[in-house]
């Protein structure tokens, strides 16, 4: 048994914004992020994936979006919505196609799967992640 430790920093959102992108890249080559989670929705994910394919081993992971949502008052607010949560063929189609996205701009597969805002909790969404 291999009794070494080690610390896994996963920094997410990669590609939502240059300044996320900017944020995430610096980290990495200062040391501390270990791998990151690429979104693939957005205007500067093909800027993350360049950097993804140009440093092949800093972890890259696929970040599904299907949504966020505030906190606004005393309740929670969708600020967009991709597609909804308790509608499981459509979690699973835009899963797909995210996943797909992916091995387009990286051209490989991801590292490991996440979701912004812990979206996999959702009981439409965790069968399309155990799946």
């Amino acid at each position: 048994m291999d009794s070494a430790r080690h610390l896994i920093v996963n920094a997410d959102d990669f590609g939502q914004s240059p300044g996320v992108n900017h944020g995430i890249i610096r980290a990495h080559e200062q040391g501390i992020v270990t791998s990151t989670s690429l979104m693939v929705r957005w205007p500067w994910t093909e800027e993350a994936a360049a950097y993804g394919r140009a440093h092949p081993d800093f972890g890259l992971g696929l970040h599904f979006d299907f949504g966020e949502w505030a906190f606004r008052g005393d309740s929670w607010v969708p600020t967009y919505e991709v597609v909804s949560l308790n509608d499981a063929a459509a979690v699973a189609e835009e899963a797909s196609r995210q996943l797909r996205e992916f091995q387009r701009l990286v051209g490989r597969d991801p590292t490991h799967l996440d979701s912004h805002q812990h979206v996999h909790q959702w009981p439409a969404a965790r069968e399309v992640f155990v799946d």
